[in-house]
């Protein structure tokens, strides 16, 4: 692993609005108040931001000029095709004439991402799917989704599309429910196009984290990081290594010896925790983690584990904690 370092979500400074109390639990602050407090986090080096809002090509250059101040850069620009309403029925996989409209958004998004140096356009297609047996016709829909995707890979080659996959939410089926479907599209597509390993979504999915980087990193399609945690039954976005240490750290040691070269990304919503705790207590935990892989004998647990003994290399990595 070669990263280029801690980034966050903007959203991670924002308001963090649930269901229940939908004008957030925070007072919504600037852009640039956002900036300043993220920009003083130790650590810290890079941005996660969606289009079109708060980032798009009106302001993208005034963005620039404010990472650029606060001595920050760009990790990924994140497409929404999710919030609006109008993207209810589907974005990517809808017939009518939104389809056209998320095409141009995810187009839009891969040229602000080059504008601002960014190596990856982020995708998470979060209103494609279904809620209902025989609601959707699947043929119809995969073509379309493959289209799309196609469509939009195409149009800035230069710029790395990352497929964000997860079970479920909004829609109760997501079409791009875990990493064997994400990576199976990627490879179908094009080489400009891989998957982004929500640690969550991961673990929502019941993947092991561990296990899905080893496979995306063998055919290369490794391209960004969300990393966060949560009780494996919601995407609750906690502070990371907050409840799974263990596949957490095995998630690391995998990490590690990946070719992976992105951005260690935190996406995590602190509802009412303080976002910039929330921020260093994760990257202090994944720091730990990076501490005792560096302390493994990868030989010694390469030998333990053609014995498959589970219990000696639990002991093992015990050992160096």
């Amino acid at each position: 692993m070669k990263s280029k370092g801690f980034a966050t979500g903007v959203w991670v400074f924002g308001s963090c609005p649930d269901r229940f109390c939908t004008k957030g639990y925070k007072k919504e602050v600037s852009l640039e108040e956002s900036l300043d407090k993220i920009a003083s986090i130790e650590g810290l080096q890079g941005l996660m931001m969606h289009y079109p809002a708060p980032l798009n090509e009106d302001n993208a250059s005034y963005v620039k000029k404010e990472l650029e101040k606060r001595d920050l850069k760009l990790a990924s620009c994140d497409v929404d095709l999710f919030s609006s309403p109008e993207f209810s029925w589907g974005a990517l996989m809808c017939e009518k004439e939104v389809r056209k409209k998320a095409l141009e958004m995810s187009k839009k998004a891969m040229d602000v991402a080059e504008h601002l140096g960014a190596e990856v356009m982020n995708l998470w297609p979060g209103q494609d799917g279904f809620d209902y047996p025989f609601q959707i016709n699947y043929q119809a829909q995969w073509d379309l989704l493959v289209d799309a995707l196609s469509e939009i890979a195409s149009h800035n080659p230069g710029v790395k599309l990352s497929l964000e996959y997860k079970l479920r939410e909004p829609r109760t089926h997501s079409t791009i429910a875990n990493a064997g479907i994400a990576l199976f599209l990627a490879q179908e597509i094009g080489p400009n196009v891989g998957v982004t390993i929500d640690l969550g979504h991961s673990f929502n999915v019941k993947e092991s984290p561990a296990n899905v980087v080893a496979l995306l990193d063998k055919y290369g399609k490794l391209f960004a990081l969300h990393l966060n945690d949560n009780f494996r039954d919601w995407d609750d976005d906690m502070a990371v290594g907050s409840v799974h240490f263990w596949e957490t750290l095995e998630f690391i040691y995998y990490l590690y010896f990946s070719n992976y070269e992105g951005w260690l990304g935190l996406d995590i919503f602190p509802y009412r925790e303080d976002p910039a705790e929330a921020c260093r207590f994760s990257i202090e935990m994944i720091n730990y983690c990076l501490e005792i892989v560096q302390k493994i004998d990868k030989k010694k647990l390469e030998e333990i584990q053609k014995e498959a003994d589970a219990l000696s290399a639990l002991r093992y990595i015990k050992s160096l904690l």
